[in-house]
C-alpha cells in the first residue's frame, strides 16, 4: 500500500475512481490502493469458523465487567498492544471456547517482512 500526502489532485480524498483505485484515510493517514472486490468463501469450513466466532462474541457479551477488565489488562502485555476484546476472541477461537488468560502473552516480531 502507498503512502501519499495529498491523493490524487487534492488535500483530501475518499472513495473509489472507477473500478481501478480506492482512496481512503487509515489512523488520520491519506492512502490509495488498487480496488478489488472480495470473495465471500461459502465452504462448510468457512462457515464453521463463522459460527465459532459469533460464539466467542456471544460469549465476551456475556462476561462480567470485572472478567473484561482482566481481559484488557493481559491484552496490554500482547505484543503488539489489542484490545481485551480481540485478544479474548483469538483465545476463545484457539482453546476451543470459555478460555483462560494464557500465563505468558504471545508476541509477534517486530520485523516486518523479514527485513
Amino acid at each position: 500500500m502507498a503512502r501519499v500526502n495529498g491523493p490524487f489532485l487534492s488535500l483530501d480524498a475518499s472513495g473509489k475512481l472507477g473500478n481501478t483505485l480506492v482512496a481512503s484515510i487509515w489512523k488520520g493517514r491519506n492512502y490509495m490502493r488498487m480496488h478489488f472486490i472480495p470473495t465471500n468463501a461459502n465452504t462448510d469450513l468457512q462457515k464453521a469458523q463463522r459460527v465459532i466466532f459469533a460464539a466467542a462474541v456471544r460469549s465476551w457479551q456475556g462476561l462480567y465487567a470485572s472478567a473484561r477488565e482482566q481481559w484488557n489488562v493481559a491484552a496490554r502485555e500482547v505484543y503488539p498492544p489489542i484490545p481485551g476484546f480481540n485478544y479474548y476472541v483469538s483465545q476463545y477461537c484457539l482453546q476451543g471456547g470459555y478460555p483462560t488468560i494464557p500465563a505468558t502473552a504471545p508476541k509477534k516480531a517486530k520485523v516486518i517482512h523479514n527485513r
